[in-house]
C-alpha cells in the first residue's frame, strides 16, 4: 500500500504533470485577445477608425508622452453645468496646456468594457490607421444629490463645461492625432459618438 501511495504521488509531481492546464492558458488568452480585437474593429470601422491585425503586438517605444488638455464645452447655463441628458451640439474647445515624454511603457488595455461615465481615446495615424486605445473615466462628469419633499435623495449627472485631463500614449512618431469618443448604449450594444481631437505633432 505505501509503495503504491509512493508511485501516485511520484506520478503526480513528475515535470509535464499539469502540462495540459498549462498549455490551455495560452491558447485562452489567445482566443480572448482574437474576440476583442474583432469587437475592436467593428466599433471603430464604425466611426471610419481602421484596425490592423498587428495593432495589438505592436511593440511600444521606450518613451511615452503626457499631453494635458484643457477642454471646454459651450454652455448657456450660469452655473457651468450641463445635464448629461441633454444632446452636446456644438464640438468643444480644446488645446494642448502641456506635452511631457516620460520615460517607460504603458500598459495595454485588457477589456474593452464601455460604459456611459467613460472616454474612449483612439490614437490614429494620418491615414486613420488605430496605434493605441484607452477607457478612461469621463473627467466632465458630476453627480448632484437633491432631497426632495418627501425626504428622498434624487441624483442627477452633469458635464462640468471646463476641465483639465491627462491622457498618456506611446511616443510613437506615427500617431498623428487623438481622436475622444463618448460611449453610447443604442439597445443591444454600444456606439461611439465622435466628441473631438487633437493633433500630437
Amino acid at each position: 500500500m505505501r509503495t503504491f501511495f509512493c508511485l501516485l504521488l511520484s506520478g503526480l509531481l513528475a515535470p509535464g504533470a499539469f502540462t495540459p492546464a498549462q498549455s490551455q492558458r495560452p491558447v485562452e488568452r489567445n482566443r480572448r485577445e482574437t474576440l476583442q480585437q474583432e469587437q475592436l474593429k467593428k466599433l471603430m470601422a464604425k466611426v471610419g477608425v481602421e484596425v490592423s491585425d498587428t495593432e495589438a503586438r505592436a511593440a511600444q517605444p521606450q518613451t511615452y508622452r503626457e499631453l494635458k488638455i484643457r477642454w471646454v464645452d459651450s454652455t448657456k447655463s450660469n452655473s457651468g453645468l450641463r445635464p448629461a441628458a441633454q444632446e452636446q451640439t456644438q464640438t468643444p474647445s480644446v488645446s494642448v496646456i502641456e506635452d511631457k515624454k516620460r520615460p517607460g511603457t504603458l500598459p495595454r488595455q485588457r477589456s474593452l468594457e464601455l460604459s456611459p461615465t467613460q472616454i474612449f481615446v483612439a490614437a490614429v495615424d494620418a491615414a486613420n490607421k488605430l496605434r493605441w486605445w484607452s477607457i478612461m473615466p469621463d473627467p466632465r462628469l458630476v453627480r448632484s444629490e437633491t432631497r426632495t419633499a418627501s425626504g428622498e435623495l434624487r441624483g442627477e449627472d452633469y458635464y462640468v463645461s471646463n476641465v483639465t485631463l491627462v491622457v498618456a500614449f506611446p511616443d510613437d512618431p506615427a500617431i498623428a492625432r487623438l481622436r475622444f469618443y463618448h460611449p453610447v448604449w443604442n439597445g443591444t450594444q454600444f456606439d461611439l459618438k465622435p466628441l473631438t481631437n487633437v493633433a500630437t505633432r
